[in-house]
């Protein structure tokens, strides 16, 4: 079975579309997040909807806007245009297991925050966590915030500056209900391993767990197969 691409148009937002892949399965279905600067297909989105064929599971991907195939620049993006990206996405396939990798993974945390109803469980892969701050702390007068990533220099605009007014991370950890497993690479350079610590500790979900992935780096490319298969243990897939 092979996946659909699917367009989805943003309403009220018309001009702008997202662009994503589905596989067709039983419910609840798996939804992949990327991360910042990435795309869709990616090793980690492969490996998932690898998965998902085993058990027979529908399973979507998705360009976030600025992103791959999705329309807006990169640089008029916000954090709520992200979350409503990905709530484009769950209106289609329903309530499901958001998995996510770094900003895709703070998003997923976001909507299982603010959208419980929409997230059956979450796996957060080295998750964006105090990214906000950072970000809010950089903007110069004009609201304009440029951000060192591996890819180059990132430019948001004063959309980005005004929209992160709404986030406060303090709150994040508290509101999240769902089930929540979380995989950290022990040398991860981009996001410190003891953020994750630290939010799992104030996880409100009775049911968390930290996977500290011993020498894994930010991307945990190579140990994405093992890291789904702890996921799957404890979600009950």
């Amino acid at each position: 079975m092979h996946p659909e691409p699917v367009r989805l148009e943003l309403h009220p937002a018309p001009d702008h579309r997202v662009v994503a892949d589905r596989l067709p399965g039983t419910r609840p279905a798996f939804v992949w997040l990327h991360g910042l600067c990435s795309v869709r297909g990616g090793e980690k989105s492969h490996a998932l909807f690898e998965l998902a064929a085993r058990l027979g599971r529908e399973a979507w991907r998705f360009d976030f806007r600025g992103h791959g195939e999705s329309s807006q620049a990169l640089r008029d993006t916000t954090l709520s245009d992200l979350l409503d990206d990905a709530n484009a996405v769950l209106a289609q396939a329903g309530r499901s297991w958001l998995v996510g990798s770094s900003l895709g993974g703070l998003v997923a945390a976001w909507i299982a925050a603010r959208q419980p109803q929409s997230v059956e469980g979450l796996v957060l892969l080295a998750p964006a966590l105090q990214f906000l701050p950072r970000m809010r702390a950089m903007a110069r007068n004009d609201g304009r915030i440029t951000l060192a990533h591996a890819t180059g220099l990132i430019e948001f605009g004063p959309r980005m500056h005004d929209d992160l007014a709404g986030f406060d991370e303090r709150e994040l950890a508290a509101a999240i209900a769902a089930p929540t497993f979380i995989a950290h690479g022990e040398s991860d350079d981009s996001v410190p391993l003891a953020a994750s610590e630290d939010f799992v500790a104030r996880l409100a979900a009775g049911r968390r767990r930290l996977l500290v992935v011993p020498h894994g780096d930010h991307r945990l490319n190579r140990e994405i197969a093992a890291i789904l298969a702890a996921a799957g243990e404890f979600h009950g897939w």
